[in-house]
């Protein structure tokens, strides 16, 4: 009652009071309108004139993976190399014998050092207990010796990087990395057990749904979370493509599942990321003019790949960051499934080019983008100028343009971090024209636009009668204030007609 409810709904933009009932929006209207679908249980509550905008969809998360990493290192805040070796120091202080030192989320852009962990900077920290520090793309990790002594990644290994020694360095990217997740990944029954730290995390943010890229152990974890009735939030699961054998053998597609857990889109990688300097891009890094990033699979292996997802009737959702990966993706779509429709997506498709967007409009294809990634990386002298120089820098991530040419645009964080807010603030308030929003721009991508991706737009994404009643109740007020987005917060976080989380 009283509030402000914008309801990303074009028949009736805005709204003073909504009913909820049954797990779904009953009226949005007056207040009248509203009071009239109450009952004698009814709580009624006085928003005094709070905005409400529909719950968030984060379009690209990994929500059941971060239950992994709950227990792990925290390395985000350390604001140089030595700091973050600190942490680590502390961290294996405090760790069992045998037992794994993880941390997570070291940015060297932000630091003095401005390089990459290695081994030898990790053996100062034990050279008995096994240490793996992620990059905060997590594409990419610094291990040290006891470390390669357990995972024994054969040399040649694609990301296993050595000196002209032949000595590794400790850094692994894609393949080599991928070994090291293999080793240390916890069971689904740790991540189930963990997931309500993650979920009760997300409500707080706004978060009452979320595309979820997940492999079987974090299918099995969601499984089990939902039997045990800890599914607080919706999730719609994005499966790694290795999956997709199995789920085709047994004829399942997209949309099996109900309104809290259901299938989605098949995750398949198309290159790496700007950090790490894996985006394939058409020209070399400006940081390091002999590497351009790599494909992660050749163009023959990616059109039998994506031909095999449209035809289970899975849509394709890929990651492709540089412009190369972009364009091969684009083309490679185009082939496998000539007419519109799949909305098969690009994930991140930070390096665009006019043409590109052109294309995805004429054929549908989503674009499902971090606009966090803007505020971490792409503000002048950032990460993403001192790899890919000024003019490609001022290119990257067009908002704008992918709207104006009628691209459907899906907003997520990439668990980088979390926060529907931070990423509006960022698409509202971003640096280079092309990428700068309005606010009710900003926020139906992370609304309206995370349920077509999806395919729930009859259901989700909007407040309307007969929706689900999933609504966020903010602190400040977006419209009003259009440079503090990311300063505000979150009163209240509503999930089928029920308030999920509160502000004490």
């Amino acid at each position: 009652m009283d509030g402000t409810v914008h309801t990303m709904d074009p028949a009736k933009p805005l709204a003073k009071g909504i009913a909820f009932g049954g797990g779904r929006v009953l009226a949005v209207g007056t207040n009248a309108q509203a009071e009239a679908k109450a009952g004698t249980k009814t709580e009624i509550v006085e928003l005094l004139g709070k905005v409400v905008v529909p719950g968030f969809i984060d379009a690209h998360a990994h929500l059941m993976e971060s239950a992994a990493r709950v227990s792990n290192l925290e390395l985000g805040e350390a604001s140089s190399l030595s700091a973050a070796l600190g942490l680590l120091k502390a961290g294996v202080g405090g760790a069992l014998p045998d037992e794994w030192v993880i941390a997570d989320g070291w940015d060297e852009s932000r630091w003095p050092e401005a390089r990459y962990l290695t081994r030898n900077d990790l053996d100062t920290a034990s050279t008995t207990l096994p240490i793996a520090a992620v990059r905060v793309d997590r594409h990419m990790a610094a291990v040290n010796s006891p470390a390669l002594g357990i995972l024994k990644i054969p040399a040649g290994t694609r990301g296993f990087e050595t000196m002209s020694s032949g000595q590794p360095t400790g850094v692994l990217k894609e393949d080599a990395l991928g070994a090291m997740w293999d080793a240390i990944w916890p069971p689904p029954e740790r991540l189930a057990a963990n997931f309500s730290v993650v979920a009760t995390r997300a409500l707080g943010l706004g978060i009452t749904g979320v595309h979820d890229v997940v492999g079987e152990v974090e299918v099995r974890a969601y499984q089990t979370a939902r039997a045990a009735g800890m599914l607080p939030l919706r999730a719609v699961l994005m499966m790694r493509d290795r999956l997709l054998p199995y789920l085709a053998a047994t004829g399942l597609s997209r949309g099996f599942g109900d309104e809290w857990l259901r299938l989605g889109p098949v995750k398949v990688f198309g290159d790496g990321s700007l950090g790490a300097r894996t985006a394939a891009l058409f020209e070399p890094y400006r940081d390091d003019p002999s590497e351009g990033g790599m494909l992660i699979h050749p163009p023959r292996e990616l059109r039998d790949l994506l031909a095999r997802i449209h035809g289970a009737g899975f849509q394709a959702a890929v990651h492709a960051i540089g412009d190369r990966a972009i364009e091969l993706v684009i083309e490679t779509i185009e082939a496998v499934s000539p007419e519109p429709g799949p909305r098969h997506r690009i994930e991140h498709a930070e390096l665009l080019h006019p043409e590109h967007i052109d294309r995805m409009a004429r054929h549908g294809i989503v674009a499902s983008c971090q606009p966090n990634f803007v505020g971490q990386w792409s503000l002048p002298g950032g990460l993403y100028e001192t790899r890919l120089g000024f003019e490609r820098n001022a290119r990257n991530n067009p908002y704008r343009e992918i709207l104006e040419k009628g691209v459907a645009l899906a907003f997520g964080s990439d668990g980088m971090p979390y926060g529907p807010l931070e990423g509006i603030h960022w698409a509202v308030n971003a640096p280079f024209g092309i990428q700068r929003l309005t606010v009710d721009q900003g926020v139906a991508a992370y609304t309206t636009g995370g349920a077509v991706a999806g395919f729930q737009e009859s259901e989700q994404g909007s407040l309307a009668a007969g929706r689900l009643g999933d609504a966020v109740v903010l602190e400040g007020d977006p419209w009003r204030e259009p440079g503090r987005i990311r300063e505000g917060g979150v009163s209240m976080t509503i999930v089928a007609g029920r308030v999920a989380w509160k502000r004490a």
